[in-house]
């Protein structure tokens, strides 16, 4: 099974410029125009052999969960949690940059 490893650094680099451009393009607020989407679960999203059941996500919940998540400073991350509430918004952005159909 293949592995691919990356370096947090430039993980966190690549994070800076996406959000630099984000913040360029669309300003310091983003309007968000969606809220439902269609989702895999994380946990079915790597078993590509098997006809993953879609669930509802929710841009936003995703917010919420993102503000929340802000307000809790001191408290444990659950880094599972908050990616895939970040992963939801960034498809969100994403699709504000998509080219007219």
């Amino acid at each position: 099974m293949p592995t691919t490893d990356l370096r947090v650094s430039d993980l966190r680099t690549a994070m800076t410029r996406l959000l630099d451009a984000i913040e360029e393009q669309f300003g310091a607020i983003v309007h968000l125009e969606d809220d439902l989407y269609w989702n895999v679960p994380l946990s079915a999203a790597t078993a590509v052999y098997d006809t993953p059941e879609l669930d509802m996500g929710s841009v936003v919940d995703d917010a919420a969960s993102v503000g929340e998540f802000l307000g809790r400073p001191d408290e444990p991350v659950f880094i599972w949690h908050e990616a895939e509430h970040l992963a939801g918004i960034l498809r969100s952005i994403a699709r504000l940059d998509l080219p007219p159909a």
